[in-house]
């Protein structure tokens, strides 16, 4: 997780519908590094679950339990600064791994 935390950005955005939950599409998450960066993507996705940005400082991904809540979201895989392709519609862009060692 240290390695993970190394790889972003002091402060990061995700996506919630509820103001603390992550939203996620397992086996994928999103991190963003602005929360302009989430927004868009937010409503590039069209999403009726009226998503919006929280930021959090990116220390506190290694401190409490987040890494147990990801794996109990099944979430493998997350997505930094993650794009929507206009033609196709499929996600892209930096994935980092989950596994059971980090």
């Amino acid at each position: 997780m240290q390695e993970l935390v190394a790889l972003l950005p002091p402060r990061i955005w995700y996506l919630t519908s509820n103001g603390v939950d992550m939203w996620c599409r397992r086996p994928y998450g999103f991190f963003f590094s602005t929360s302009e960066a989430a927004e868009r993507f937010a409503g590039e996705l069209g999403s009726e679950y009226g998503l919006s940005a929280i930021g959090i400082e990116s220390k506190d991904l290694v401190q409490g339990e987040v890494l147990g809540v990801l794996r109990d979201l099944d979430v493998t895989r997350l997505f930094l600064d993650p794009a929507i392709d206009p033609e196709s519609g499929d996600v892209f862009g930096k994935i980092l791994r989950l596994d059971a060692t980090n």
